[in-house]
């Protein structure tokens, strides 16, 4: 066997075998060289479809790598940012934007870069005085971000707040207002409720004052007309005087009781505050009202636990005995058996009345109301009880006016307690009453030349009746002018019973001219005014007393003996020094 051509076969073999290696590899080769153009193929479609999307869509973007300089900007961003997109590619961000360093977006691209981390964020980006919202996402070669103006949303989000706010506050007002109407209107309804009930207190009233003014004036008017029937016995005369006297008595009670609501919702009604001796009151309205109890066989008790040192006290007197007269009043009237107590004591630094009774007490619904004005226990027409029902409420303003107050206690079964409670001011001097022993001595009435100037022919024939214990010796004017020039004409004069309301000239203006030449004269001034203080403006003009109509004769016949007597005590004084 040739041995060169055994080599020569072997080595034609292997180049055939490394061809056909060669050949295959070089398909293959061939064949990934096709698959990988056309991948790159497709990608660079990809890429460009990318680019084209990131083009047209809606957002800016941008793509920074991790030395922040920027591999991507697109047209919108590039509109935004105020630079053309080429002009930053390659560039470092916070060299083109030196501003943007420390800032909210400085620091949240950062985190976004460092943690790998996508954020979401919006914020008011001061350099541009705009909104972004900026939605930053990490990426092998740094972070893409995708942000937008949101400017006009959040100028129109801040003015929908604004008007959100203006609507809340209006809402608000809106509420308040609805609130106030309600109240407004809850008081008016109140309001309407009062003036409703007011009408019917007032037209109870007026039915009842009716009936009040009627029943006495029918029993004056009917009794006197009983008194003209002949030959009626002196037991009858005397018996139709005395109801003729008690019906006037009635009737000057419920006049004085609208007198005294007047003066005080007219605010008229003023206080004279002198020393005033506690026990002297409670004694004082228990001598007036001891006899009327006796007549009802009921017991009316005293109970005084006043000390010596608290006796004494600076007050209206009159208003005092007024409050407790009404008290009393009311307890005698609704007590038809068993014991009625009037009494006082001390409570810190006020004194406080009561007056007890066992009577038919008071509903606990009314023991505010019955010191209203026009209020009654009952004010129907088949009431039980008599009265105009102004009395609780004359109490109530006197309690008032003195600085105190007044209420009510109920017990069903054991009638009802009123109390009057008025704090204690210190007399400024005690005065001690000086009895002169001319006071002591009975008064023996003698001759007077005395002058009335009336210009009523009824009072001046009643107070001539009167005056004719003090002798014939009267003058008579009609009117101011005539009693000035009869005391000019009679020095002698002793006493003048000046009226105040007269024609010509009034009392008042009288006394001045009087005074101009006469210092000694008594003047007694009389009115039937009630709306002024009559008392102390006649005194202020030079009078010496006061007495009210209806003159009350014992009344009248005692204050012209005082005025005398007291004359004669400064006569005699003034002779002695």
């Amino acid at each position: 066997m040739n041995h060169k051509n055994l080599n020569t076969t072997k080595i034609a073999t292997d180049f055939h075998k490394l061809q056909q290696d060669y050949n295959s590899l070089k398909e293959k080769f061939d064949t990934l060289t096709d698959k990988n153009q056309n991948n790159e193929n497709q990608i660079d479609h990809i890429n460009e479809k990318l680019t084209i999307s990131l083009e047209n869509m809606s957002d800016a973007f941008v793509a920074i790598d991790k030395d922040w300089k920027y591999t991507f900007v697109n047209q919108k961003a590039g509109v935004m940012i105020g630079k053309k997109p080429e002009n930053l590619i390659g560039e470092n961000a916070w060299v083109i934007f030196p501003d943007s360093t420390q800032t909210p977006y400085y620091k949240v691209y950062y985190k976004a870069m460092k943690t790998k981390r996508e954020v979401f964020f919006e914020d008011y980006y001061v350099p541009w005085n705009r909104w972004f919202e900026n939605r930053i996402i990490p990426s092998k070669e740094g972070i893409v971000i995708f942000f937008k103006d949101i400017t006009e949303s959040k100028l129109a989000e801040k003015k929908s707040q604004n008007l959100n706010t203006k609507l809340e506050v209006r809402n608000r007002e809106l509420y308040d207002s609805i609130i106030q109407i309600q109240k407004i209107n809850r008081e008016l309804i109140y309001a309407k409720e009062k003036a409703e009930e007011g009408d019917r207190l007032k037209s109870s009233f007026l039915a009842n004052m009716s009936h009040e003014i009627r029943t006495p004036m029918n029993g004056i008017l009917g009794f006197t007309a009983l008194l003209k029937e002949p030959k009626l016995t002196g037991r009858e005369q005397r018996e139709y005087i005395r109801v003729i006297e008690k019906s006037g008595e009635r009737m000057l009670n419920i006049i004085n009781d609208i007198v005294s609501v007047s003066k005080i919702e007219s605010g008229q009604m003023n206080l004279s505050y002198k020393e005033t001796s506690v026990k002297d009151q409670i004694y004082s309205i228990y001598a007036v009202f001891k006899a009327k109890a006796k007549q009802k066989n009921i017991l009316l008790t005293i109970n005084n636990t006043l000390g010596t040192a608290d006796n004494l006290i600076h007050t209206d007197e009159e208003k005092v005995y007024t409050v407790l007269s009404h008290l009393l009043s009311n307890a005698l009237k609704f007590t038809d058996h068993g014991i009625i107590e009037v009494g006082c004591f001390k409570e810190n630094n006020s004194i406080v009345f009561y007056v007890k009774d066992s009577g038919i007490g008071i509903d606990s619904t009314k023991t505010e109301i019955i010191f209203e004005r026009f209020r009654q226990l009952d004010d129907s027409l088949n009431r039980n009880y008599d009265g105009a029902g102004l009395g609780l409420y004359i109490s109530k303003s006197y309690a008032d006016l003195l600085g105190g107050s007044i209420w009510a206690e109920n017990n069903a079964d054991n009638g009802a307690v009123f109390y009057f409670k008025i704090p204690i001011i210190e007399p400024y001097e005690t005065y001690k009453e000086v009895q002169n022993s001319l006071l002591t001595i009975p008064y023996e009435p003698q001759k007077l030349k005395i002058l009335v100037a009336e210009d009523d022919s009824i009072s001046l024939k009643f107070i001539s009746k009167i005056l004719k214990i003090f002798g014939e010796n009267l003058l008579i004017a009609r009117n101011g002018f005539e009693a000035v020039n009869l005391c000019k004409n009679n020095p002698d004069i002793d006493i003048i019973l000046m009226d105040i309301q007269m024609p010509v000239m009034n009392g008042y203006e009288a006394i001045k001219k009087i005074r101009e030449f006469n210092e000694e004269v008594i003047i007694i001034t009389q009115s039937a005014f009630v709306f002024t203080d009559e008392a102390e403006k006649a005194i202020k003009v030079g009078g010496n007393g006061y007495i009210s109509k209806p003159i009350d004769k014992n009344q009248l016949i005692d204050h012209i003996n005082k005025q005398i007597t007291t004359s004669r005590s400064k006569s005699q004084t003034k002779n002695l020094s």
